[in-house]
């Protein structure tokens, strides 16, 4: 899920002129927008994808927003594609572009991974062992688990059409993201600014086209347009496209002076969004597939660009936040943990039973997202934290020729 630093190593628009330097200081808004994604994804596993709330009750209606919660990694997505493409951009010319790059990713993203892996190897073992568990701790044994070390367990998800156990199933987000950073440092070292941009623009023309393809010639793989890379490479390229127009002086200037019509497109693309909701996922079929996936992932964008141009707009003011700000910053953490902690939640307390009361539920899912944030936040302070800054100790050389400074510092 892009679960990665929110810095950027320039500035972003002259808004920001005074908040982000060469030093590349975190950029709040970035960390607010990740907390919001990850409060997403973890509101509607805990209290809508377990269990509805009663038809018409006050919950019902409190939590209809929740809805589009499942499209909180396709806000990682655009994230990703916006932080990383800009710090790739930036580092482009770099002597040790690459090496920098990888290993800093490696630190970042596969030990926290890794730990949970063996986590829930070691559950799906303990339940063959122990009759009567809940079935949500036993992963299919005929799950390939090297494939979730090689991160490629969205393949296996499309070719089997199969999630595997629930306690995997959400990282099918993660292999597309590890895909994707296969993908874009190599184009942006070996293509300029320009050309770069067209194939932004080009992958997200083709990615509804893949999606309508896979869904046409492969009906018997119904989760193939959902979890396969190319099938997503919208949302990521939007990113793209972001970072690439920030970094441009006509571009930034063009956003400045639109603020009206900025504003406009974003009330008219967050019309769209009672239509991307998990119940018309599939109700709206080709439509859903085609179009709206791509006009989710517009908005986010735009709600990104929005953000960071214009600091002073009340969506500036919300996303930095202190309390949204911290969940932005553990939201890596969260999102691989949040399902193993609540189905523990649920079992030690018989939530998920059907003679469990709808309160009692609730009071276990909050208690399970109580949880998850105390373990997230544990998880980034003494284990995530020491290996980020351990991984950006290499920084990136600048080319041959230039004087022997930083061209971006850690991210």
């Amino acid at each position: 899920m892009a679960l990665l630093s929110a810095t950027l190593p320039l500035d972003v628009s002259d808004a920001h002129v005074d908040r982000v330097s060469a030093s590349a200081q975190r950029i709040p808004e970035l960390d607010g927008l990740r907390g919001v994604a990850i409060s997403m994804v973890v509101v509607y596993h805990a209290f809508l994808f377990h269990f509805a709330p009663p038809a018409k009750s006050l919950l019902s209606y409190l939590l209809l927003p929740a809805r589009i919660g499942w499209s909180g990694v396709d806000l990682f997505f655009v994230l990703s594609g916006f932080l990383i493409g800009g710090i790739l951009l930036d580092a482009r010319d770099s002597r040790n572009y690459f090496r920098t790059f990888y290993i800093r990713r490696f630190f970042r993203i596969v030990p926290i991974y890794y730990a949970t892996l063996l986590l829930l190897f070691v559950l799906s073992a303990w339940s063959r062992i122990h009759p009567g568990v809940h079935p949500a701790w036993s992963a299919d044994n005929h799950l390939p688990w090297y494939l979730f070390a090689l991160f490629l367990q969205n393949i296996w998800m499309a070719a089997t059409s199969s999630m595997g156990s629930g306690l995997l199933a959400a990282f099918w987000s993660l292999a597309v993201e590890e895909q994707f950073y296969l993908t874009l440092p190599w184009i942006i070292r070996f293509f300029n600014r320009q050309r770069v941009l067209v194939i932004a623009i080009e992958a997200i023309v083709l990615a509804p086209v893949l999606r309508i393809a896979c869904s046409a010639f492969w009906p018997n793989h119904p989760l193939s347009w959902f979890v396969l890379m190319p099938c997503r490479a919208d949302a990521l390229f939007y990113g793209v496209v972001g970072a690439i127009a920030l970094r441009d002086a006509l571009c930034k200037a063009w956003i400045a002076s639109h603020r009206v019509l900025l504003r406009a497109l974003l009330v008219l693309f967050a019309l769209g969004l009672p239509f991307v909701t998990q119940t018309n996922l599939t109700a709206n079929g080709l439509l859903m597939i085609s179009v709206m996936m791509s006009w989710l992932a517009a908005f986010y964008l735009l709600v990104l660009v929005y953000a960071l141009s214009f600091a002073d707009s009340f969506a500036g003011s919300c996303l930095r936040w202190r309390w949204l700000r911290w969940l932005g910053s553990i939201a890596y953490g969260t999102y691989l943990l949040h399902e193993v902690v609540l189905w523990s939640a649920l079992d030690f307390f018989g939530g998920p039973g059907p003679a469990a009361s709808f309160a009692r539920k609730c009071a276990v899912s909050a208690f399970a997202v109580a949880a998850t944030l105390l373990v997230a936040s544990l998880s980034w302070k003494y284990f995530e934290k020491p290996l980020v800054a351990r991984g950006h100790r290499l920084v990136y050389d600048p080319p041959e020729g230039l004087a022997t400074r930083n061209l971006v510092r850690p991210n």
